[in-house]
Parts: structure tokens; sequence; C-alpha cells
């Protein structure tokens, strides 16, 4: 990949490329998903980091959140943080903010997925509100939100045992399941029409040149060739905050074994 200006450009040179994605709250002031896709070209195959959005990061001397960067300094901060956090160089990034997510799964028709529990969930002050049944069911844009998003349930007890992780497991339970089942032909071929409709509700460095570049290498990727992963660490309390801190050496562990090989 060789860059023009800020602008990235591919080239025919097999290689590993990472794209960030970042989904953002309602106020998109913060990411509730981040996420680090790595396609390796040449075995056609995907590898999937999700980060905690609570990581502990250290931004001028100051401790915070990952998630709260967007703010500060936009997706290039995130970029550059997931960067010093895995080794690994942050080709693309996209944003995309939730009306943008359920527009992409409602054109193209729903995805299904196994919900694994009753989920309830209601916050008025964040205009969220949950209502999914245990089960088998194709998801529409709405519902696919309300499944991403679901962490706790409105009483004591409800919801995943391991919070935030159990959400970014479902996350990517329901990243799989898109990749399976919507990378064929007939959906492949609304790319170019997806992305320029949701350029309104996205930020990214993909160019439309770009495009005929992914839906050539998405037609040829091993669909069991997805393997997801999370950033391993361990929720920790310091200063009145709840933190999550990634473990370095795990960190390089799954790097060194997944993303270069």
């Amino acid at each position: 990949m060789e860059r023009s200006g800020n602008n990235p450009k591919i080239t025919g040179i097999e290689r590993n490329i990472n794209l960030l994605i970042l989904g953002l709250d309602d106020e998109e002031v913060r990411s509730d998903v981040i996420a680090l896709l790595n396609f390796n070209q040449s075995k056609k195959k995907i590898n999937i980091l999700s980060l905690a959005r609570d990581t502990r990061v250290k931004v001028n001397g100051k401790y915070g959140k990952i998630n709260a960067l967007i703010a500060k300094g936009g997706e290039e901060l995130i970029a550059n943080e997931v960067g010093e956090i895995t080794g690994l160089k942050v080709d693309y990034y996209v944003v995309l903010n939730f009306k943008g997510f359920r527009e992409i799964v409602d054109v193209v028709g729903g995805v299904e997925v196994d919900v694994p529990m009753d989920m309830d969930y209601d916050d008025p002050t964040q205009n969220l509100h949950i209502h999914l049944k245990k089960g088998k069911q194709i998801l529409n844009g709405e519902k696919s939100e309300e499944f991403v998003r679901y962490r706790k349930g409105n009483h004591k007890g409800e919801g995943y045992e391991d919070g935030d992780i159990g959400r970014i497991q479902a996350q990517q339970l329901f990243l799989k399941e898109f990749i399976n089942q919507k990378l064929r032909p007939r959906y492949i071929l609304k790319a170019g029409n997806i992305f320029s409709i949701l350029k309104k509700n996205m930020r990214s460095n993909i160019e439309i040149g770009d495009i005929d570049f992914f839906v050539r290498e998405i037609n040829n990727i091993r669909l069991n060739g997805v393997k997801t992963f999370i950033l391993p660490g361990d929720s920790v309390y310091k200063g009145g905050i709840w933190y999550y801190i990634y473990d370095k050496k795990k960190t390089e562990k799954i790097i060194e074994e997944n993303f270069y090989n």
C-alpha cells in the first residue's frame, strides 16, 4: 500500500491489511465498538481483535479510556493508540454511527443470529430500549443494534456475567455471521451502492477507487478462515474509575502467532 497525501492506495503487493472499525454511541463522542480487522491477502483469512472500550491508555501524560479519545483527537488518535498497543499499522479506518449500522444491515436483508438469552433493557436517558427473545432469528437493523449493544438487563443478575467482555463476544459473533452470510456475490454487487449511501453516516479513508479491490478480495475470502480475539487483560478499579488494563505480553503473543502469519 502506498500513500498519496493522506489517501492510502492499494498496490498488487500481497500483504496484511489492517482496518480499524469504530462504532460510535448516539452522542458520537465515544466509541462503543473498537475492532481491528486484519486481512491476510495471501492466505485469504481474517483476524478480528476487539478492544474493550474501557481499555486504559496514556495520552499527553494522562490516563484515560480509549473510547473517549474520539472526542479528543478523532479516529486518528485512536488509530495511533491501537497501533501502540498491537504493534500493527492501521491502514484504513471506518467510523460508523448506529444509524449507518442499521442501514447496512437492512440493505443486505438482515442477519441471522442465535440470541443466547432473553434480552430486556431500558435506558430512557440514552433512548435505548432492548427487547429480544432467546433463539435463532433474523435481526433487522434495529434489532441488530439492540443485540450488539446489550450488556445488562433491567434487573440485577440479568445480562452477561463478564459484562463488557460478554458484549464484545456478542459483537464478534454478529460480525462473523455478517461475514459468513453476506460475503456472497449478490450482496457484494451492492458494495458500491452501499458505500455511497453510507457516506453520510460514516467517516473513512477508504475511497471509491478502493472498492473494486475489496470486492475482488472479498470474493476469495475463506469463510471458515475468520478468527476472533479479545485484547487480553483485566478490569481494575483505580482512582474511583474502572479501567481495563491490557496484558502486553499476552497481546504480543496473539499478534505474533496470528496477525503476522
